[in-house]
């Protein structure tokens, strides 16, 4: 076997057999191999053995597999392994079936909504290494590839470098392709990433000109170029493009890093605002990762309401959104200068957007004993047995109050501190039995028993990621839902195995580990009554309106044969299906909730940090309906089903007394009826009128 010298009786290489050399590059051979640990076929690089003499190769080589391992995201090919075995370095990554981009250019064979699918992700995966301070330096269509159903990844980070390092490998320092070489990449400079920003704007030119902006007989003198030669105007190889993007593009090539677009979502906004509103009629989108979202807490704080979605024309869809934006220029250059589609894009025909239907809601008195006479239960207690109230299917309420957990009786009595951290909390709830609650705090998981003496969180488990924003049990307590790292990760409920688990990849890596989804990046989930389905919280396309948005997907899933079972596309929205009131200029759902089988209660974002319209969806008619039961009036948050489904637990905001309004704790019956009134909560009790309140609703037991 040519470049490694794997010289062994069986061509096994540690524990992986090989079964072809894929390719041969300066520093290391890539094969096709089978873990027959894992049972699954993978990437295996191995240094080359003649190099390691060189010190400063084999540090690369290692620096290499440790950037690689440190980046975990949705479009970016994962490790799986690193080692040294027979004198010999070497990673394991996911084995890629389905070629790389350069393979698809040459072919012909990409049509607009496989660009959308493939420029959205890359462009996700960079701005993410960015912000962990990596720049990849070495970006272009050999490696981009592809998985078996045509997800695209950014491989070979092997160039790749901390931004402020100062470490150069080479004598030169001057490392990348020199036809998508940065200036100061050919100068051998230090990079950030602008750099990357540079090597996109020159792919992007050639995609829509048909031609690279600089071509040259060797090497050298293509770096030379770059690194001294201004960008050609593009509007004199394809007049028919868009007046602006001349000066755009030119932008995104200056010499200077400090002369260009400083961020990629800067560059994709001056992009789109290039588009006339008319030049991307027939675009069609599917499902493309989203760009990276803001943490909760970033919100605007006090978001104008809209009454009709907001226009293209209109300059706040430009500021919204970066990545996506950078997407919707693609679409709209190739529309622009191109007569037809290509012959491989889409035909079919995207559901209507519908507006939601808006029906009368008669209030009705909740569950307060001081207010409302309630029935005792239907079955007579023994005589051993304490009378427990009910309402809805449950007897008492945990929820959250600055920053801390909170319980009380469905009825509005014996109030009860839990937690005294002053951190914030999600996914909060009872796990099956009923006396234990869980909940997330920072970057581990609690759980706490409510009926000991002295309640005390017990850590369940911690995770060191950037992103970790979900832990949902399933309603049997067979399996957890992990949203980290922005994907969906599935396995057994087993705190023994979840406490020796400190990241993504240790998740990944436990044979145990049911589902690994990543098809688009996973910011929530929740779990149907019977645990076959799961609803995830990611950002899809919204409507027609050309950008993207918060959007529920709902995912049928086989956790008995999950390792051989994908996730199945049911249902999402909003989607195309329709705009919520205000959605199209705040494209936010600040909460949702799953009655488990076919109902969601969900609302839109007018005011402080997360509180709007509240939406009724059903799955089996794919409608939504706007409630807003108090006197129809804005704003809710956190609208959660009874454990029946025939009630609805809220925090209300009343939108018409302005800076004075106070959030007010509502338990209501969802087909409407009576006189409604509020919990009577000690005055003052919700401090922060834009906290994001909690519930978990305690059902009674056996």
């Amino acid at each position: 076997m040519a470049g490694a010298s794997v010289n062994t009786p069986k061509q096994k290489f540690n524990r992986y057999e090989i079964i072809e050399e894929l390719g041969v590059g300066g520093m290391a051979t890539v094969y096709r191999a089978y873990d027959p640990l894992f049972e699954r076929e993978v990437a295996l690089k191995v240094l080359k053995r003649e190099l390691l003499e060189e010190p400063e190769l084999r540090e690369r080589f290692e620096r290499e597999t440790k950037i690689v391992a440190k980046l975990e995201h949705a479009a970016i090919v994962p490790v799986y392994d690193v080692g040294y075995d027979n004198g010999q370095l070497f990673y394991v990554m996911r084995y890629m079936t389905d070629g790389s981009l350069s393979e698809r250019i040459n072919e012909g064979k990409l049509d607009l909504e496989q660009i959308a699918r493939i420029l959205l992700r890359l462009a996700d995966a960079l701005d993410y290494a960015h912000r962990k301070g990596i720049v990849h330096r070495d970006l272009k269509p050999g490696n981009i590839l592809f998985d078996e159903v045509g997800n695209a990844f950014i491989s070979d980070f092997g160039i790749a470098k901390f931004a402020q390092a100062a470490t150069r490998i080479t004598h030169s320092g001057i490392i990348g392709t020199p036809r998508y070489m940065s200036p100061e990449q050919a100068r051998g400079d230090e990079t950030d990433g602008r750099s990357d920003l540079y090597t996109v704007g020159v792919l992007l030119f050639e995609i829509l000109s048909g031609k690279a902006p600089f071509e040259a007989t060797t090497p050298l003198a293509l770096a030379f170029k770059h690194a001294t030669e201004p960008a050609p105007d593009i509007l004199t190889i394809n007049p028919n493009l868009p007046p602006r993007l001349g000066e755009i593009l030119k932008k995104a090539l200056e010499k200077n890093p400090a002369d260009r677009y400083q961020t990629c979502a800067e560059f994709a906004n001056a992009f789109l605002s290039a588009i006339p509103a008319d030049a991307s009629p027939n675009i069609k989108f599917i499902t493309p990762l989203p760009p990276r979202t803001p943490p909760k807490d970033e919100a605007p704080t006090h978001a104008p309401a809209s009454s009709a979605p907001i226009q293209k024309s209109q300059k706040n869809v430009w500021r919204i959104g970066g990545l996506a934006v950078f997407l919707l220029l693609a679409f709209g250059l190739w529309s622009a200068f191109q007569p037809e589609p290509t012959s491989g894009a889409s035909t079919s025909t995207p559901e209507p957007v519908t507006t939601p239907t808006n029906i009368p809601f008669t209030p009705t008195p909740p569950p307060i004993a001081s207010a409302t006479v309630f029935s005792p239960a239907t079955v007579p207690p023994s005589p051993t047995t304490v009378p427990v109230f009910t309402l809805g299917g449950a007897v008492g309420i945990a929820f959250t109050s600055d920053r801390e957990i909170y319980l009380m009786d469905i009825e509005g009595k014996h109030f009860k501190q839990l937690t005294n951290t002053k951190l914030s909390k999600f996914d909060l709830q009872w796990l099956p039995g009923g006396n234990e609650l869980l909940y997330g705090e920072g970057k581990c998981v609690y759980k706490v028993n409510v009926e000991s003496e002295q309640p005390l969180p017990e850590k369940i488990a911690c995770f060191n990621e950037e992103h970790f924003d979900g832990f949902r049990v399933s309603p049997d307590g067979s399996h957890v839902a992990i949203s980290i790292a922005r994907r969906l990760i599935v396995l057994p409920f087993d705190l023994a195995l979840l406490a020796s688990a400190k990241s993504a990849f240790d998740l990944q890596s436990f044979d145990k580990t049911c589902i690994d989804y990543a098809d688009v990046t996973v910011k929530g989930a929740q779990w149907s009554l019977d645990g076959s389905r799961i609803a995830i919280l990611y950002q899809g396309a919204v409507g027609n309106l050309n950008r993207l948005g918060d959007t529920v997907r709902i995912l049928g899933v086989d956790l008995i044969r999950c390792e051989a079972v994908t996730p199945l596309f049911i249902d999402e929205f909003p989607g195309r299906r329709f705009v919520p009131e205000g959605y199209a200029e705040y494209p936010i759902l600040p909460s949702h909730h799953w009655d488990g089988d076919s109902r969601f209660l969900f609302n839109t974002f007018i005011r402080n940090r997360g509180y709007g319209e509240l939406y009724f969806y059903d799955m089996d008619t794919t409608r939504a309906t706007l409630l807003n039961p108090i006197n129809g009036t804005c704003c809710y948050r956190g609208a959660t089903f009874s454990p029946d489904g025939t009630y609805i637990l809220f925090v209300f905001q009343d939108i018409g007394q302005g800076a004075e309004s106070m959030s007010e704790l509502y338990y209501i019956p969802l087909e409407g009826g009576g006189e409604t009134v509020p919990y009577k909560l000690p005055l003052g009790f919700f401090t922060d009128i834009r906290e994001n309140i909690l519930f978990a609703l305690r059902t009674p037991q056996p």
